[in-house]
């Protein structure tokens, strides 16, 4: 009797090509399996880390077994908004910058909608999108790219992959105003935290020679504590103050200080106030382009003083140009801005 071959693979055997799926299919459905993750980060859930073993197993080490969400980050600039990307096949597509926190779950939403409706069998290359993603999987799997090319004046309607969701200028929302409005808020908070301990901490140490001054209020007697002086300061300058204010109504002031600059919009200030309207001169000479030791082409000062600066009135801070290493050339700054 003859003996059979053992087969190695134990009867196992591979799908035919006919029947395998398809690399842009693989590439899909890898995409579905990380938006979802993305968005379970987002969310929040809880994770259960792989064990060592696993770890092992798969040949990573420990410390690399965290997971990331590779759809979004935070912007550099703000946690309050964040970058989300369009990926697949392992790269990145193109990228949605300075999200809204309020609007990221929309655009990762959007994202997972997108993937979803993909045809891996006939993708509809109208959309520029499905068409990146397509040519992508084609070279990491050395397939033929398809050329196709869109004439800009005939408009098509696309499945946006963010749903519609729209980045923010950050150089437009942290402008002069917004930047000195957040410092200006940021000490008022440390005043009125610290002014509602001088009674708890009075005893154990002594205040007037405290580290860290406020700057919002100081003491009107050298004697007592009871009267205090209250600064309104903006940009590091003095732009107004009351003296001698009795310890009941110092607190009201101060919050009240707190109140008014935080209404103050950072895109819409209220020139007719002349109080805010010198603020407003404070920010924009605080915030003139000057030279350093980094800077030196003097193409960087305000028009006024023979540069290319200038301010914008429409978004509250200066326009500038800057230096192109590469080219070695000064780029001037856009106009009208």
């Amino acid at each position: 009797m003859a003996k059979r071959n053992k087969d190695p693979f134990g009867g196992v055997s591979g799908q035919s090509e006919d029947a395998a799926p398809s690399p842009f299919k693989i590439d899909k459905n890898q995409a579905l399996k990380e938006i979802q993750v993305s968005l379970d980060i987002w969310d929040q859930k809880n994770f259960v880390k792989k064990s060592f073993l696993q770890s092992l197993r798969e040949g990573r080490k420990n410390n690399q077994n965290e997971i990331k969400a590779s759809h979004w980050n935070f912007s550099k600039k703000s946690k309050d908004y964040v970058d989300i990307h369009l990926i697949w096949s392992k790269k990145v597509i193109r990228t949605l910058t300075n999200v809204p926190f309020k609007q990221v779950r929309v655009a990762l939403n959007g994202l997972k909608a997108f993937y979803n409706q993909i045809s891996s069998i006939k993708p509809d290359f109208s959309n520029p999108d499905v068409l990146l993603c397509y040519n992508e999987t084609a070279k990491n799997y050395h397939l033929p790219e398809k050329d196709i090319r869109f004439k800009n004046d005939i408009e098509i309607e696309t499945l946006d992959p963010f749903a519609g969701v729209k980045g923010k200028d950050l150089e437009i929302v942290f402008n002069c105003i917004a930047k000195d409005k957040k410092i200006a808020l940021d000490e008022l908070d440390f005043s009125i935290e610290f002014f509602d301990q001088l009674d708890e901490v009075k005893h154990k140490k002594n205040l007037k020679n405290s580290r860290r001054k406020p700057k919002n209020f100081s003491f009107s007697y050298k004697t007592s504590d009871e009267y205090f002086d209250i600064y309104l300061y903006w940009g590091g300058k003095l732009i107004k103050s009351i003296k001698k204010v009795s310890k009941q109504r110092a607190r009201v002031a101060i919050v009240s200080l707190r109140g008014f600059i935080k209404a103050i919009h950072s895109q819409k200030p209220d020139l007719n106030d002349s109080t805010v309207r010198e603020m407003y001169e404070v920010s924009k000479e605080k915030h003139k382009p000057k030279l350093s030791s980094t800077q030196k082409d003097k193409k960087i000062l305000s028009i006024e003083e023979g540069g290319l600066s200038y301010w914008s009135h429409k978004t509250h801070r200066w326009i500038q140009g800057k230096f192109d290493k590469k080219k070695g050339i000064f780029i001037p700054p856009k106009e009208n801005l």
